[in-house]
């Protein structure tokens, strides 16, 4: 990965966070992209306190439920950052996890869609034409195809393979026209968030092993279009 400014949604707490801490420490430019304007600084604040150079890092508000918002983030990092090599789509929210399938509700559905998908989709489209001129890179947190007995959340995991179901097509479109650019999903596995209520167990990662899965696949030195891969950092699903 020869890119050193990395724009990274959802980027005040979890996998977020913590990714942008560790990328700054491997030396990159920070553009952290948080929902709330008013929690802006105080994530800036809270890597510096981790032991970022302040130089590093700066913040957008972009929330993907608000197509103005995204809009004008676009406009900003065309503006402010043409520099822009990487895109990790991180933001989303998790409906009910606790909510069985059938009891889940097709507003509730509708509601991690227009987030996780169609949010991430958006957010995409309003950094192509800088991705694009910079030969860059797009990265989606997202989920597995198949199902697990032991961990369920019907309306995310909806979301995460409709993610996934896009990237790839999307892809198979990046080869086909010859675009200088790649996408690829990254499934980190269970991770222990306040987006889960810090949830335990065997299948549990870290937040700092989740990111660290995350730059270890950024800098692999391969291109990784259209591949899916999964928390043992191989290739779980990819493009024929």
């Amino acid at each position: 990965m020869n890119a050193k400014t990395i724009l990274i949604t959802g980027a005040n707490r979890g996998i977020g966070l913590e990714t942008a801490r560790q990328l700054a420490d491997a030396g990159h430019q920070i553009i952290v992209g948080v929902r709330n304007a008013d929690k802006l600084q105080p994530t800036i604040d809270q890597l510096v306190k981790f032991g970022v150079d302040a130089e590093q890092v700066s913040g957008v508000q972009i929330d993907l439920n608000d197509s103005a918002s995204i809009t004008a983030a676009g406009k900003t990092i065309a503006d402010q950052h043409p520099d822009l090599g990487v895109l990790i789509n991180n933001a989303g929210i998790s409906g009910d996890m606790q909510k069985p399938a059938l009891e889940t509700t097709i507003p509730e559905y509708q509601e991690t869609l227009n987030v996780n998908l169609f949010g991430t989709m958006r957010v995409t489209e309003a950094m192509l034409p800088v991705l694009l001129k910079n030969r860059g890179q797009i990265v989606n947190l997202t989920g597995p195809f198949s199902a697990t007995k032991w961990y369920n959340p019907a309306a995310y995991r909806v979301s995460k393979i409709a993610l996934n179901a896009w990237s790839q097509p999307l892809a198979v479109d990046i080869e086909n026209q010859k675009l200088p650019i790649s996408i690829l999903g990254i499934f980190p596995g269970g991770v222990s968030t306040d987006i889960n209520n810090h949830r335990q167990g065997p299948y549990m990662k870290t937040t700092e092993d989740a990111a660290g899965l995350i730059l270890r696949i950024l800098k692999d030195g391969k291109r990784h279009n259209g591949d899916i891969i999964g928390p043992d950092g191989t290739v779980i699903s990819k493009v024929e």
